[in-house]
């Protein structure tokens, strides 16, 4: 069980991660187009502020699905410093349960949110106002999906998820000195 879980917590994290990097390589080659078109030929497109700016809600959404996963949340390893390591779960345990509640909030208001706007479009890109807003209850639900399977995995991912670089478990370096 715990296997599978990380299995799928590492699979779903990849993914958002690879569709995070898609975008963000989106929102670069828009913002030198705007740039140039400016700044070169005294032409700006009036669309591409509004794609960059839809696109980075997508992207930091889906970002902080594979924050989960890489447990790499600020807040996280500054609490976690403040216990003795047998507590460190417990701590982790609140954190996640206080993001699981902010991303319930999030999915229950944000699903209705984007169904009201999707007779909405944008006035610069004509794009339909759902796909900005959707954003919200796709990453929270997302999220809550990462947070349960980090629970089933025990919140650390065994192994080595980026190919390089090490993994540490819950205080291991503590235990062994390590700074």
């Amino acid at each position: 069980m715990t296997q599978a879980a990380t299995l799928a917590a590492r699979l779903l994290a990849c993914s958002t991660e690879i569709i995070a990097a898609l975008l963000l390589i989106a929102v670069t080659a828009l913002n030198l187009t705007q740039v140039g078109g400016r700044y070169l030929f005294s032409t700006g497109f009036s669309w591409t502020e509004e794609v960059m700016r839809y696109s980075m809600i997508w992207l930091m959404m889906l970002g902080s699905v594979a924050c989960i996963f890489r447990v790499e949340h600020m807040g996280i390893e500054a609490l976690e410093t403040l216990v003795r390591p047998d507590r460190v779960p417990l701590v982790k345990s609140a954190l996640y349960s206080v993001a699981a509640i902010f991303c319930v909030v999030i999915l229950i208001y944000g699903w209705p949110l984007a169904m009201r706007n999707a007779s909405q479009v944008a006035p610069a890109s004509g794009i339909s106002m759902i796909v900005p807003y959707l954003a919200l209850p796709v990453g929270a639900a997302l999220m809550l999906v990462q947070i349960a399977l980090s629970w089933l995995s025990g919140f650390e991912p065994e192994g080595d998820q980026t190919g390089g670089g090490d993994v540490r478990t819950v205080g291991s370096d503590r235990e062994r000195g390590v700074q």
